[in-house]
């Protein structure tokens, strides 16, 4: 799971072409955040083995480990499976009252049950 913070820099490298330097990931950044928070964030990132980081020259540059699809796939799974065996049909019944309020998302889910058929 993403904080907030990480979560905002994931979206500047996924969006990004080519590797980032973190100055390059400050520029792009909505806020007003220190270089060195930056930084800390990406090192982060480094050590969870979301995003590679390569030393070019004296700094080194960022990119994502995987696609965003690929990312989100994978950790919303393990999140919904731990609510499920958790709470059971609670959570269910909370996720479905979610969704509902929303008629796109609703659509969306009845679609895709559909499909599943």
């Amino acid at each position: 799971m993403l904080g907030s913070l990480e979560q905002q820099v994931m979206e500047v490298l996924w969006q990004a072409p080519k590797p980032l330097k973190p100055q390059e990931v400050l520029s792009q950044m909505k806020g007003d955040y220190a270089y060195t928070t930056i930084m800390t964030i990406l090192k982060r990132l480094s050590d969870k083995k979301i995003v590679s980081r390569n030393m070019s020259g004296k700094v080194y540059l960022y990119q994502p480990c995987s696609c965003k699809d690929k990312f989100v796939n994978k950790n919303l799974s393990g999140i919904i499976s731990r609510l499920v065996d958790s709470y059971g049909s609670l959570a269910i019944a909370n996720f479905v009252d979610v969704i509902k309020t929303n008629k796109q998302d609703l659509t969306l889910l009845k679609e895709y049950l559909k499909s599943q058929k």
